[in-house]
């Protein structure tokens, strides 16, 4: 008896309408309220006024240029920075540790405007480097502009692009020596082969540096620049309020920037999805021990850049007295003392708020992938792509939506207004993750064998005993992936935290470290508390990698045997 033929044709709808219903309260009408409220004159009448005013303003056209220019080019530099390195790591088959293979998502779990700090640190007039290197020129990233924003984005999000790119490449390696052996150019094997093999894992990675380049808030305001869309919809919110129409205006710009440029890339992504292989993790026997040791070599300067790049934060946070030396002229621990001491209730918001929304991620995403499982299979791909399509959706418009279609909402029993409470926080996580929580779902799916739950249905096992005894023990591995996925996504959306949060005692971490760093007395401390989250992030990553090691079989078999026909 096949498992499939006891499903109900009407279950798949259930979770589906559920999910309907929460992205048409927390996201649909939030939004449309939004687009309203950007066409409306100050007596709530639909007129185009604000669009002439916004477009009269050299303010807000130059920063819906800056905006799009920032994003494109951050993409463009990850882009040029990864190819060749991809490109050297499919030439001799130098396949990344696994940890390291992690490691290069690191960029979706911190924020990148530590890295703009550390930057600062290191590069400005009074850091290390800078006073090093003083002689060449000014080489303080906030003395760029504009480029320097781009070039803070792209080495950021660099790591995620290679990593994309290695994943749509790396299982054709074998082949393309086998191809090298017969006598092709290993020129016209990067071209014709690896560049088509790669255009989908490229798109990825560029589509979402771009995207979360143009949503970036803190960043641009930590160099000092305010010419962008997203710090001058923060300053409109700030100053004439949430139902300012500009603000909305700067919100829908961004949106539909966001929706072109994810419909742009999606082409590219759905074109090549069935060509993603996870590459092989074996070094292949072909390799010479100097080929090796290149390889080697190779990937451990890649990751000296970066430790190099984040060294400027490690040695504010331990810097006692620290001014216009190249290295601190002595050490100490309070920073860390006082961010453990005086820290603790952004650690427990951060807890609350990013638990909150990966709780209900996890289980509107575990419902959604299996609603879309049990889908016609015309539709799976559709409602997968459907929802994906939520990556495009800036933190600061959404936050702008939540402030103008909640305010006259209260708590039930408690009456306590939405808006002046942390309930919208979680909510706009919640949203902005939900695509990873659907792909994590889809793969918790897959650790369900299909022959173990049809012969624990014959044997006659309630469906309490079922899932008690099998379906929640063999999916505990993947339910603990889409909840640290979601979790980590929720925990550097500051974009949404600095529009959302009701009071700086109500703020998350990263908002927490965001102040501390704005200030000459706090840095140190703020410095500590952004070491203290990436040492978490690390520790985390390498738990999984262990992990992951040791359920490797049992994660095979079950792939082979249970949702073959789910895209990836």
């Amino acid at each position: 008896m096949n498992l499939a033929n006891r499903r109900s044709p009407r279950r798949p709808w259930l979770a589906l309408t559920i999910l309907a219903a929460f992205l048409l309260a927390f996201f649909a009408l939030p939004v449309g309220r939004m687009f309203l409220a950007g066409f409306s004159d100050d007596e709530g009448h639909l007129a185009g006024k604000s669009i002439t005013v916004f477009l009269a303003n050299p303010l807000y056209a130059e920063s819906l240029f800056n905006s799009v220019s920032a994003a494109l080019g951050a993409a463009i530099l990850a882009a040029l920075a990864a190819l060749p390195v991809a490109v050297v790591l499919w030439r001799f088959r130098l396949q990344p540790p696994l940890i390291l293979e992690l490691f290069g998502f690191l960029p979706l779990f911190v924020p990148p405007f530590m890295l703009s700090l550390s930057l600062q640190t290191l590069l400005g007039r009074g850091g290390a480097l800078g006073m090093l290197l003083q002689p060449v020129g000014e080489i303080d990233p906030a003395m760029w502009g504009l480029p320097g924003l781009m070039v803070i984005e792209a080495i950021h999000y660099f790591p995620l692009v290679l990593m994309t790119l290695l994943f749509s490449t790396a299982g054709y390696a074998q082949q393309a020596h086998e191809a090298a052996r017969l006598g092709n150019s290993w020129f016209r094997l990067v071209t014709r082969v690896f560049l088509p093999l790669g255009l989908p894992g490229l798109a990825f990675g560029m589509a979402i540096t771009f995207l979360k380049t143009l949503d970036d808030l803190a960043t641009p305001l930590s160099l000092g620049l305010t010419n962008l869309l997203a710090p001058q919809a923060y300053f409109r919110v700030s100053t004439y309020g949430h139902m300012d129409p500009l603000s909305s205006l700067m919100a829908m710009a961004m949106i539909a920037i966001s929706v072109i440029v994810w419909a742009i890339s999606a082409g590219f992504i759905r074109h090549g999805a069935t060509q993603w292989e996870p590459p092989h993790r074996q070094t292949p026997p072909s390799l010479t021990t100097g080929q090796r040791r290149l390889g080697g070599l190779f990937l451990v300067s890649i990751a000296a850049f970066y430790a190099l790049c984040y060294s400027g934060m490690l040695l504010t946070s331990l810097a006692g007295i620290w001014s216009h030396t190249l290295l601190p002229e002595s050490y100490v621990l309070a920073h860390y003392a006082s961010a453990l001491e005086n820290e603790t209730g952004g650690l427990i918001n951060t807890l609350v708020y990013c638990g909150l929304a990966a709780l209900l991620d996890v289980a509107i995403g575990l419902a959604v992938a299996r609603a879309i499982d049990r889908s016609p299979p015309r539709w799976k791909k559709n409602l997968l792509w459907g929802a994906a399509a939520l990556l495009s959706i800036p933190g600061v418009a959404l936050a702008i939506a939540y402030l103008q279609f909640f305010p006259g909402m209260r708590l039930p029993l408690v009456g306590t207004p939405l808006d002046a409470t942390w309930f919208l926080l979680p909510m706009a996580f919640s949203v902005r993750g939900l695509p990873f929580a659907i792909q994590a779902g889809t793969f918790a799916l897959r650790s369900l064998p299909a022959p173990y739950l049809e012969a624990a249905l014959l044997s006659g096992a309630s469906r309490l005993a079922i899932i008690r005894r099998i379906i929640l023990p063999m999916m505990a591995f993947g339910l603990l992936i889409a909840f640290l996925i979601c979790f980590g996504i929720a925990a550097v959306d500051l974009s949404s935290a600095m529009l959302l949060i009701p009071s700086e005692t109500d703020a998350p971490v990263s908002y927490s470290i965001y102040l501390h760093m704005q200030t000459s007395t706090g840095r140190g401390t703020g410095a500590a508390l952004a070491v203290l989250t990436i040492a978490v992030v690390a520790l985390a990553m390498s738990a999984f990698v262990l992990a992951t090691r040791r359920r490797a079989p049992v994660l095979r078999q079950g792939e082979r045997a249970a949702f073959p026909d789910i895209p990836g």
